[in-house]
């Protein structure tokens, strides 16, 4: 999970208490100014003290840059924050990346991983697996919604880790 041993800031332990509030709470705090924007600062909270330690300007800008609106798929969304969070350590290791570099990146890539996610999960994932549930579950067998909420939620929860892991990983190369 690191980008690079000698160059990262944040502590694995972080990057997954990162992962996983976002893997808790993406639907928790909706509202239409903002969507998952609230969501994403959040999980920002759990690693902006190891890019800026002693500088709170920069903490309040970076919170200020990543509250901002935001919505996603959430499963393949998890590649997004992991690159926004990779290059939020890039620049606060000195990299010229601008703020509005990691804003417009999160903004552009919105809409077409929505595009994907959307049917993917609910298109055909979830009533391929749905059928096959019901249909053991017409035999009176426990093993098919056993099998629909462990398939659904075994997919949904290796796509957000394995995203935000490629995202972070890749996200100053990409």
């Amino acid at each position: 999970m690191e980008n690079n041993k000698k160059k990262s800031l944040i502590p694995k332990a972080a990057l997954i208490k990162a992962w996983l509030i976002w893997e808790t709470f993406p639907q928790t705090c909706y509202n239409y100014e903002r969507m998952m924007g609230q969501v994403v600062a959040h999980m920002f909270s759990a690693i902006i003290g190891f890019l800026y330690k002693d500088d709170p300007s920069k903490r309040k800008e970076v919170m200020k840059r990543e509250i901002e609106f935001f919505n996603v798929h959430i499963e393949f969304g998890s590649c997004i924050l992991g690159m926004a969070v990779a290059l939020e350590e890039q620049k606060a290791m000195g990299e010229n990346i601008p703020g509005e570099f990691i804003t417009n990146l999160k903004t552009s890539l919105m809409g077409p991983l929505a595009g994907v996610g959307d049917p993917i999960f609910w298109g055909t994932l979830r009533p391929v697996l749905a059928a096959l549930g019901a249909g053991l579950a017409l035999t009176g067998s426990l093993l098919g919604p056993l099998l629909f909420f462990i398939g659904i939620n075994l997919c949904r929860g290796l796509t957000r880790w394995y995203g935000f892991k490629y995202g972070y990983e890749k996200g100053t190369t990409i």
